[in-house]
């Protein structure tokens, strides 16, 4: 199986055979190759080009073989992949939805894996910020984009360590 992330939360109950389940946390998906606006990464894990192990070397995998029987539970953002450990594996998965309805993109999503709306509209806004500076010399365009990135980027890391907070006086009260 390919690794990818699933929007939606999901239970895999393993039916028959043995599966190998690598997970990594949402943290990691800088790491692991997946392109802008791609919920789906072409690396194998499994038999990594030694040229992509630098990378690799940065994630924190977790590991699971399961059995008949065996469940596990996969939450939203979690990158994973699987791959049978000898012959064939049955597996189910159940998916449900553990945020707000609107915060999921409208249409179609077979897999549970299309991004929420909210990263949509991130991306066309992103690539209308970036038109705006068409007119404008690249190495000043350059210079603010890279400002808006960095921006960004401490408010992504903001938000994170808020949330760690919160887990961690959830965890303490």
């Amino acid at each position: 199986m390919w690794l990818h992330y699933d929007v939606m939360a999901n239970v895999l109950c393993q039916v028959r055979g043995r599966k190998r389940l690598l997970l990594y946390g949402p943290s990691d998906v800088s790491h692991l190759g997946f392109a802008a606006g791609a919920s789906s990464s072409s690396v194998d894990v499994f038999k990594a080009d030694p040229t992509f192990h630098k990378a690799l070397s940065q994630t924190h995998p977790y590991e699971a073989v399961l059995n008949p029987g065996d469940i596990i539970f996969i939450p939203p953002m979690w990158i994973h992949t699987a791959a049978p450990t000898e012959g064939m594996s049955v597996a189910v998965n159940i998916f449900f939805r553990s945020l707000q309805q609107h915060s999921y993109a409208a249409g179609r999503d077979v897999y549970g894996n299309r991004d929420l709306a909210a990263y949509e509209r991130g991306r066309k806004d992103v690539a209308r910020i970036v038109r705006s500076f068409d007119d404008m010399p690249a190495d000043i365009a350059g210079f603010y984009l890279e400002r808006l990135g960095n921006e960004l980027l401490d408010k992504a890391k903001a938000t994170a360590h808020s949330a760690q907070l919160h887990t961690v006086y959830a965890e303490l009260s």
